[in-house]
């Protein structure tokens, strides 16, 4: 499938600013690799900025496009926890092997910490949505009984989520470059047994 300028400026960007930082990549870098008059780049894109709210647009309505309604979730939890949790894992993990997916992740995670925009963004979308998310999840176990009705269901959620916030700095900063597959796959079984260790905490 041929690819248009506007994709070809999205999907260099999101190299570019994975590789060097968003504050270490310009206009000019991105016109070059992809091969374009710089100022062709402003038929597609306001500015910088504007490339990088649709990169930032792109990954959450990815990641929200296989969210299980919380309906769905009910359902899910009927069969069975593992049936359960495996459902959602395996959408999670299907994301990050994604080659664009996993860029866009270290670009958030290593400019968090001095872009204003992707710290709220990290904040807001990546980091508290989700969790909040998580509390609803282990509300609605309340309710099925599958775990204990005094267990402090944000609590729950925040050591679980957060767990796997940590392996992910720990992949796409601290151990950065590693193979993203390989890193998928231990992601995989380790947030597994975190999450069996965290149930049986509070199983009925």
């Amino acid at each position: 499938m041929k690819v248009n300028n506007k994709e070809r400026i999205f999907n260099v960007s999101i190299y570019l600013f994975s590789e060097h930082g968003y504050d270490g990549v310009s206009i000019r870098q991105i016109a070059g690799e992809v091969g374009i008059k710089e100022s062709s780049i402003y038929n597609h894109y306001a500015s910088k900025e504007a490339i990088l709210d649709a990169i930032l647009n792109f990954y959450i309505e990815k990641m929200l496009s296989q969210d299980i309604p919380i309906e769905d979730a009910g359902a899910n939890l009927d069969l069975g926890f593992d049936y359960f949790y495996q459902a959602g894992l395996e959408s999670f993990a299907t994301h990050l092997k994604d080659e664009k997916m996993s860029k866009i992740t270290r670009i958030i995670l290593i400019e968090s910490y001095h872009n204003e925009k992707i710290n709220a963004f990290l904040k807001k979308s990546i980091i508290n949505d989700a969790v909040d998310g998580w509390v609803k999840l282990f509300d609605l176990m309340k309710f099925k009984k599958v775990i204990r009705e005094d267990a402090d269901s944000r609590q729950l959620a925040e050591s679980f989520y957060k767990y796997g916030m940590f392996l992910l700095y720990e992949h796409y900063i601290v151990n950065y470059p590693e193979d993203d597959n390989e890193f998928v796959e231990m992601l995989c079984e380790k947030s597994r047994r975190h999450i069996e260790l965290i149930y049986n905490s509070v199983r009925r």
